[in-house]
């Protein structure tokens, strides 16, 4: 098994991603979970539902290991998970083809089809926009993009060996991807029906399924972080998750249950028309969407099983995607349009193999690479190019420079709240300043921690306005975001707005 192409698409993954990382803190690609994810690494704490335990612990090891900007470590985290899953994806391609046709793996002139289509499939994804755009940003869409393929690879070993270790360690990865996103589930599907058509050819099936599911709750321990973060009393603790329910109510994401499946019905020929555009660019262009639809009947003539299981994959990732009611919800996607990956490089190999002589070959290459990834960085560079992004850096900045000593914030959004907690709990850039939101205040978690942080500043049981309105006789109050706040005259300062009592 030659490991070029791997190496090929992990490389050049790696360097698109390096060539436009996000120097810091960033709102691009719907990132600015990023702050809250930064802010509870450096303070030990628990970010919002469903607490990401695995990339905590990934994010805080990052951060040790690079030192430096934290928000530019949490950046580069993504760059090497996506990077090592277009690697994983290219060499799962290359030995998916290889099966595909094995009597004919070269031709008389020592080109490998196989190798250079998977080598093209990997370099598609990774150049994808919407990979693209997670793979430069602090978020925990890179990482569950590796463990879906890699979930896919093993259980592709593990057909592919006749049995073995490759479940066991694939429920072990299904187990920490779960402490990094929920929506990995998604690839249970089609990862069930592959095992099942193999139910016949592994002599000790039943064995390996038994392995992997114990594999899967050794890796669910990883939840445990959240308690024992959770014990330091750290000002991100979001649920404080100390207690059963509490524990219950932030790994289960309740906080956004009905986000799931709740696009309004009216919606969704919009959001079907918005779906198809992405599908229709993510590849370069309208043609790699062509590629994988006949990719896709390749396999569907070739090898049902496999067939049936990235078909799958992709369904339950595209289902949940269209469904899930945020604007930002294309990025559920990105391990759906890895199954699509592996279709294109279907395609791929199965023309390299109808054309004739290693000239006529090494064109087709050229033209695929310009057509696909090639395509993909010219009509994306511009908007996926963070370099020179500030605008969240800008914020945080002028925000802590304008605000008064011992001020306190008022925040609703999550932009300008995990920016603030970045920069504030963080960085501890300006120990003096109390940000609150307005959102979540009311939850008793979110109360206990602000109080325990800031002091007294909000008596208990006094309506918020009230307790604004004689907190700014006494201490500097401003807003962050557009909030309506009886009983206050308004003074812009900046990117801040000052609140005084009306006379």
């Amino acid at each position: 098994m030659r490991r070029w192409p791997a190496l090929i698409a992990g490389l050049g993954a790696f360097a698109l991603y390096g060539a436009t990382l996000a120097p810091g803190l960033t709102w691009a690609h719907g990132g600015a979970d990023g702050g809250d994810l930064l802010a509870a690494a450096l303070t030990g704490g628990v970010p919002h539902p469903t607490g990401y335990p695995t990339y905590q612990l990934a994010l805080r090891a990052a951060i040790a290991i690079t030192g430096g900007e934290p928000a530019r470590a949490g950046a580069w985290l993504s760059a090497v998970c996506a990077a090592l899953a277009a690697a994983l994806l290219s060499g799962l391609a290359q030995r998916m083809l290889i099966a595909l046709d094995d009597r004919s793996l070269t031709t008389a002139e020592g080109f490998h089809p196989a190798a250079i289509a998977a080598a093209l499939a990997g370099l598609t994804w990774a150049a994808a926009p919407a990979v693209w755009g997670q793979a430069i940003i602090t978020e925990v869409y890179a990482l569950n993009a590796l463990a879906s393929i890699a979930l896919l690879w093993l259980a592709w070993r593990w057909a592919e060996e006749a049995g073995g270790p490759a479940l066991w360690a694939a429920g072990l990865v299904l187990g920490l991807g779960l402490g990094n996103h929920l929506t990995l589930a998604l690839a249970l599907p089609g990862l069930a029906a592959w095992v099942w058509s193999k139910r016949k050819r592994v002599a000790r099936a039943g064995r390996d399924v038994a392995l992997a599911c114990a594999g899967t709750l050794l890796g669910l321990l990883v939840y445990a972080y959240l308690p024992l973060a959770a014990a330091a009393r750290p000002p991100v603790n979001w649920g404080d998750p100390l207690t059963l329910p509490r524990f219950l109510w932030t790994v289960s994401g309740r906080l956004y249950a009905g986000l799931a499946f709740g696009l309004p019905l009216a919606d969704w020929p919009a959001r079907l028309a918005g779906w198809t555009g992405e599908a229709m660019w993510q590849f370069g262009g309208p043609w790699g969407a062509l590629l994988a639809l006949a990719g896709l009947w390749r396999l569907q003539m070739q090898d049902r099983a496999w067939w049936r299981a990235t078909l799958l994959v992709f369904g339950a990732f595209t289902i949940y995607g269209i469904g899930y009611n945020t604007t930002d919800s294309a990025v559920y996607l990105i391990p759906a349009w890895a199954a699509a990956a592996l279709w294109i490089a279907a395609a791929i190999d199965w023309a390299f193999r109808r054309v004739q002589g290693i000239a006529w070959q090494a064109v087709a290459a050229v033209v695929l690479l310009a057509a696909l990834p090639a395509a993909s960085l010219v009509r994306n560079w511009s908007t996926h190019d963070l370099r020179n992004d500030r605008e969240a850096r800008d914020f945080l900045s002028a925000a802590l420079a304008e605000a008064e000593e011992d001020s306190i914030i008022l925040t609703s959004g999550d932009r300008s709240t995990f920016a603030l907690w970045y920069g504030v709990y963080g960085l501890r850039q300006r120990s003096d300043l109390a940000v609150l939101n307005v959102n979540l205040h009311g939850y008793d978690w979110y109360d206990a921690t602000f109080a325990r942080v800031h002091g007294d500043l909000l008596p208990p049981a006094t309506p918020l306005e009230e307790s604004l309105v004689a907190l700014a006789a006494r201490r500097p109050v401003y807003r962050a975001d557009d909030l309506e706040l009886p009983g206050m005259v308004e003074e812009r300062t900046g990117v801040l707005v000052r609140l005084r009592p009306a006379p």
